[in-house]
C-alpha cells in the first residue's frame, strides 16, 4: 500500500518502515521506536564506533527516518542525505524504483556497510549482527523495488 509524503513522492505504507535507501528503520537499533532508554543509546553508540568506526554520541542515538515529514524537523543521524534529496527528486519512493540503480551514490552508501558485514559474522554475536548489520543489508530489497 502506498501513500504520498508532503513532497508529493509515494511512499510505502506499512509496519515495514524503510529508508530512501533501502535501511530497514523499523529494525534499526537507533529508529524512535526501538530506543527505549539511556542504556539502548549506549549500545548503539559503542557498537557502531566499534563496528563503523562511527563517534555519535549516545545522547544523539535517536533517528525518526528519512520518511518523516520535513516540516515536523525530525531527528535524523547524519543530518541531510544524499539518497533522500535523490529520491525526492525523482518522486520514488526509494533507490530500487530508480531508473540508475545501482548509481554511484548508492554503491557508497551500501558498501559502507557492505564491507564490513563479512567480518563482523565471525566478530559479532549472532544477536549484535541481527541488531546492528542486518538492517542496513537492503540491495535485494532494493532490487526488486522496481518489480513491486
Amino acid at each position: 500500500m502506498e501513500e504520498q509524503n508532503q513532497h508529493g513522492c509515494q511512499v510505502e505504507k506499512s509496519e515495514d518502515i524503510r529508508a530512501c535507501c533501502g535501511f530497514h528503520c523499523s529494525q534499526c537499533p537507533a529508529y524512535v521506536g526501538n530506543i527505549r532508554s539511556e542504556a539502548d543509546q549506549s549500545r548503539v553508540s559503542e557498537a557502531w564506533k566499534k563496528i563503523y568506526g562511527l563517534e555519535i554520541p549516545a545522547e544523539a542515538i535517536r533517528c525518526d527516518g528519512c520518511q518523516k515529514p520535513d516540516n515536523e524537523n525530525p531527528h535524523r543521524i547524519g543530518g541531510a542525505c544524499e539518497m533522500k534529496t535523490c529520491v525526492q527528486k525523482k518522486k520514488i519512493s526509494h533507490c530500487g524504483y530508480c531508473e540508475e540503480f545501482p548509481c554511484s551514490l548508492i554503491e557508497r552508501h551500501l558498501g559502507s556497510v557492505e564491507s564490513v558485514a563479512p567480518g563482523c559474522v565471525s566478530t559479532l554475536t549472532p544477536d549484535e549482527f541481527k541488531d546492528f548489520i542486518e538492517p542496513y543489508l537492503c540491495r535485494e530489497y532494493l532490487k526488486t523495488g522496481t518489480n513491486q
